[in-house]
């Protein structure tokens, strides 16, 4: 009997073991990759969001030319953006870019039309009852032309600035503007905070957003942006919170007070708020 010459038009199949072996060796190049395309994942982002926070800042900064150097109302009147709340339910105020970029209704929708500029792409958040993800990530510095709270504990007085002379001081560099606030946190446009307390007795009002492996986004009154890390990342002083999208501010855990909070973030972030040496 003579034996079959192999057919060239069809070759012999992979083996069991061949194909076993194909497949874990594909395996183990996901899984040294994935954490590498994660990384440039969020880099991409964190690039993203200083490009949003830097043309934030050129409106708000454009505003102040054109008004007499005046800074951009927040919070009330004809504020820097709509005061309509964001919420953690179903309203249509959270989903709605039109409103958000209404000239109208946001001071800073004649200098910025693009709704996705308000958004860090690292918050893609919504809770059941939201019909989507929120329109806004930023904030704006409580401090400027708002109410901050005036503690003075730590031998600087604390001030609502109100026209670019007022900052002076730490200056323009060191003043921040717009910063990403946490998704938990997050309803009107303003970012407060409660400066002066001394160490022991530092508390959050509200928490900034940690979306770039554990830092923050900032753009500052001189026009530049930073990707901050924060410090304070475990325990009872925690910065750093999972988003949960499940309740109000006042009844998460970063709204703490009395003794035994010290938070180097805290520190580092009313350093950045203009004030007044007493």
């Amino acid at each position: 009997m003579k034996k079959l010459k192999h057919n060239a038009c069809y070759p012999q199949a992979f083996t069991l073991l061949e194909l076993l072996v194909t497949i874990s060796i594909i395996a183990i190049l996901a899984a040294l990759l994935l954490p590498v395309l994660g990384k440039a994942k969020g880099r991409a982002q964190g690039a993203v969001c200083m490009s949003n926070m830097k043309q934030l800042s050129i409106g708000w900064t454009i505003y102040s030319s054109d008004n007499h150097e005046n800074l951009m109302l927040n919070g009330s009147g004809h504020s820097w953006v709509t005061n309509a709340y964001l919420t953690w339910g179903p309203e249509s105020i959270n989903t709605n870019k039109g409103a958000l970029v209404n000239s109208t209704l946001s001071a800073m929708g004649a200098y910025v039309s693009v709704a996705a500029v308000y958004k860090c792409p690292g918050d893609n958040f919504q809770s059941a009852a939201n019909p989507g993800p929120r329109v806004r990530s930023v904030s704006m510095n409580g401090a400027l032309n708002n109410k901050p709270q005036f503690i003075n504990e730590t031998g600087k007085k604390y001030f609502k600035a109100k026209k670019t002379l007022d900052l002076g001081t730490p200056g323009p560099a060191n003043i921040f503007v717009f910063l990403d606030e946490h998704a938990d946190s997050i309803d009107d446009g303003v970012f407060m905070v409660n400066p002066g307390y001394v160490p022991e007795q530092e508390q959050w009002r509200n928490l900034p957003a940690s979306y770039h492996s554990g830092c923050g986004s900032f753009s500052f009154a001189d026009g530049h942006g930073e990707i901050h890390r924060w410090l304070e990342r475990g325990g009872a002083n925690s910065t750093v919170y999972p988003v949960t999208m499940t309740g109000l501010p006042n009844k998460q855990p970063w709204n703490t007070s009395g003794t035994g909070f010290t938070s180097r973030d805290y520190e580092w972030l009313v350093e950045r708020m203009p004030y007044h040496a007493e």
